[in-house]
């Protein structure tokens, strides 16, 4: 089996010569598609994060072990 490494930008292209495609070797498409989803965290983070501060402002929510402790009675 023969493998290739790229050097430079590969393009692939319609008949018309419009660029259409690219060539990605793996280790640059799996870089990019772990920003992709670090990028995806963070918005739904940022998108996220107002409600949870204005729940956390106006003192509604518990802690984690009164959360516990109220799912531990239920669960009884």
């Amino acid at each position: 089996m023969k493998t290739a490494t790229l050097k430079e930008e590969q393009f692939i292209t319609n008949g018309n010569g419009k660029r259409v495609g690219v060539l990605l070797d793996l280790k640059t498409y799996e870089r990019l598609r772990e920003a992709e989803e670090e990028l995806a965290d963070v918005r739904a983070y940022d998108s996220a994060r107002p409600a949870v501060q204005a729940e956390v402002e106006g003192g509604r929510f518990v802690s984690l072990a009164k959360y516990h402790a109220i799912r531990t009675r239920k669960s009884k």
